[in-house]
């Protein structure tokens, strides 16, 4: 009888919803992985443009790669994560998201990572940061400069994964793009899986649940392409408040669990109070959404602005709410009032609280 075929030593999985532009880039660069030990899942979350075309195509003529196509909208990328490390054959799992795209050495690098530190659950490499026409901005390493003025991204660490979340991820998601990231299987289904219900962050969240069953690995090499366009989640979520509900959720969970020192818990609320701040005048205030939006932002008003000194002036604070945000979205000259205001907020919120 013939054998088993063996398991790959990766499970390279692509989830898709309406990449089409993208995709002919994304496989390229993953055929041409200078480690080709993988097997290949692409999926895809019931697109409306010709990305199953293009996806049975590359399959018929890569024989490593399977389809598995939802029949209804999942309206999740973090279901479609799951569906892949449910399906993986591979010790290692790569999330390589359908709009990005890889240098050839990126696999390579980070299973080396991996086999050489049985401890690490994730093992990640810088991100350029690219355009909607794949042309370079900038690397990541700016934000870890401007979020932590510290050299720590300039070169390679392996370090405990719980003091991770109470020092780095306590204030930011540090792993900015699942592509640049590999991640131990069986860590992946141990953490039970990202929060499909979650709109934007389920990937920071899952992040943390991962390092609390084993270490961080980093490379400083620029191997992955993170493609910045206006379609994607991160875009979609920023019209609206509902995302600092959800950053706050984090937070708490890292100070209640972790038990971060109590400075830099109040200097990651103030952060997402200066992000809130911020995403006021980028958030939809026109017809349709202002009323549900302003709703959402009354009932972040009162949780930020907390200084004991000012309780009594959240109320009408409140009731102006709306309208202040209004002004900023339809103002000609937004950049300068929003960091005037931002820089106020981030001084005044959580300065007192008694939240940790």
């Amino acid at each position: 009888m013939p054998s088993e075929p063996s398991s790959p030593k990766v499970t390279i999985v692509v989830p898709n919803y309406n990449h089409e532009k993208y995709l002919t880039e994304r496989l390229d660069s993953i055929v041409n992985q200078s480690f080709q030990d993988w097997e290949l899942l692409l999926l895809d979350d019931a697109s409306t443009d010709h990305s199953r075309e293009l996806l049975h195509a590359f399959a018929d003529r890569e024989p490593r790669a399977t389809c598995r196509f939802n029949t209804k909208n999942s309206g999740s990328p973090f279901a479609q994560w799951n569906q892949g490390a449910a399906w993986a054959r591979g010790e290692f799992l790569w999330i390589a998201e359908s709009d990005d795209a890889a240098n050839p050495e990126l696999l390579q690098t980070l299973v080396d990572l991996l086999e050489q530190n049985p401890t690490v659950s994730l093992a990640y490499a810088h991100s350029m940061l690219i355009d909607e026409s794949g042309k370079d901005m900038h690397p990541f390493d700016l934000h870890y400069d401007t979020l932590f003025g510290t050299d720590t991204w300039k070169k390679p660490f392996v370090s405990n994964g719980k003091e991770e979340i109470r020092n780095h991820f306590l204030l930011a998601n540090i792993v900015p793009n699942a592509s640049g990231a590999l991640i131990r299987t069986s860590a992946y289904r141990a953490t039970n899986g990202a929060d499909p219900k979650r709109a934007l962050n389920g990937d920071w969240l899952f992040y943390i649940h991962l390092l609390e069953k084993g270490d961080l690995a980093f490379t400083p090499l620029v191997l992955n392409r993170f493609r910045v366009h206006p379609n994607t989640q991160r875009q979609k979520a920023n019209t609206t408040g509902d995302v600092y509900h959800e950053l706050l959720e984090i937070i708490d969970y890292i100070v209640q669990k972790h038990h971060p020192h109590p400075a830099l818990a109040r200097k990651a609320y103030r952060n997402v109070a200066s992000w809130w701040t911020h995403s006021l005048y980028r958030q939809q205030w026109g017809s349709g959404h202002f009323v549900r939006n302003a709703k959402t932002n009354a009932a972040l008003l009162p949780i930020f602005f907390c200084a004991p000194p000012f309780r009594l002036a959240s109320h009408s604070v409140r009731r102006h709410r709306s309208a202040v945000g209004l002004v900023l979205a339809m103002g000609g000259d937004k950049r300068t009032p929003t960091t005037r205001l931002a820089s106020f907020v981030s001084t005044l919120f959580f300065a007192t609280c008694d939240l940790i």
